[in-house]
């Protein structure tokens, strides 16, 4: 029984060394980055339009061909993603470890809500999808979100009504569980 344990362990070993690249293969095959203006985030006052330039770089094992790049915007933050731009990239080929620079212009909406993420300057969030094929010609979507600073936009400001019912239901809630607290205490001594 000893002798049969090491063989097993390395049969599970052998086993598990081979399953590991077909995992491997089904994670994401694109990479999507935004570049030109540091590290970001990118900037597009609103009501505006801004160029933006986006690597996108073919990290699987095969080859893929680009066919649409679309982008989008929740304007009215309630989580209605809005179609902002689409564009046909023309079935263009990628090998592995090849990347391609996608150039865009991006028509920020004039009136469009932010979060109040910075106490600074207002922030959207952009999503951008690119359809594409692999060898196997079935279409994929990979999809990744960015942050914009958007300059003009109208910030969501927190309700001090809600604020203000939220903070008496919570001390009331307080208050209410110290007496039953201490009147358990004088009954039960």
């Amino acid at each position: 029984m000893v002798t049969r344990l090491p063989i097993l362990i390395l049969f599970i070993a052998l086993l598990a060394a081979e399953t590991t690249p077909s995992l491997a293969q089904t994670g994401s095959q694109l990479q999507l980055a935004l570049i030109g203006e540091g590290s970001g985030p990118y900037t597009v006052p609103a009501g505006e339009v801004g160029q933006l330039k986006m690597e996108i770089l073919n990290t699987g094992a095969v080859e893929v061909y680009l066919i649409e790049g679309d982008t989008y915007l929740d304007p009215n933050l309630n989580g209605n993603w809005q179609l902002i731009h689409s564009e046909t990239m023309g079935n263009f080929h990628l090998n592995s470890m090849q990347s391609a620079i996608w150039t865009f212009d991006l028509a920020m909406p004039g009136k469009i809500q932010a979060a109040n993420v910075t106490n600074d300057v207002p922030q959207v969030v952009l999503l951008v999808k690119i359809i594409y094929s692999a060898s196997s010609n079935l279409q994929q979507t990979e999809q990744v979100e960015f942050t914009l600073n958007v300059p003009g936009a109208a910030v969501e400001q927190s309700n001090p009504i809600w604020l203000s019912l939220v903070g008496i239901v919570t001390v009331a809630s307080i208050v209410t569980f110290a007496c039953i607290v201490a009147w358990r205490k004088r009954l039960f001594p």
